[in-house]
């Protein structure tokens, strides 16, 4: 994990060296290369800097947004394209589901034990089948 460490400088340079920047055409190559590092290494500093000031104000942000948008009615329903519900039930449901169609399957079965029975009685009391 980095720490915040102060190092010291190796150069001394003064203030208005520093404003101007590194010369980077007095420069070695070598000192060019590094130069053009220390360029990258503050191009990632500024960018993590960036993204922490993102990253605090972000929750600031969000409530800000909720407040806006507080008073802001929802689309009609003509507007909304609403996705399909998934077919997935609960366990509950289910098991009524499952109770539901046995009762009627239990029914539908008696039903035709009734409606034979009922023709059994009326053939021998009538004789209209001939078995």
């Amino acid at each position: 994990m980095a720490t915040n460490v102060r190092c010291k400088s190796r150069t001394v340079r003064t203030a208005q060296a520093l404003a101007r920047g590194p010369d980077i055409q007095h420069l070695p190559a070598q000192r060019k290369r590094s130069a053009s590092r220390l360029d990258e290494a503050e191009e990632v500093r500024r960018r993590i800097q960036h993204l922490e000031c993102v990253i605090t104000t972000a929750p600031a942000e969000h409530l800000a947004r909720r407040i806006a948008l507080r008073d802001v009615l929802p689309p009609s329903d003509e507007q909304i394209s609403r996705k399909p519900r998934s077919q997935r039930r609960p366990m509950q449901a289910q098991a009524r589901a499952r109770h539901r169609s046995m009762g009627l399957l239990v029914q539908s079965v008696m039903l035709a034990v009734v409606i034979a029975g009922v023709a059994g009685w009326l053939n021998q009391r009538f004789h209209f089948l001939h078995l």
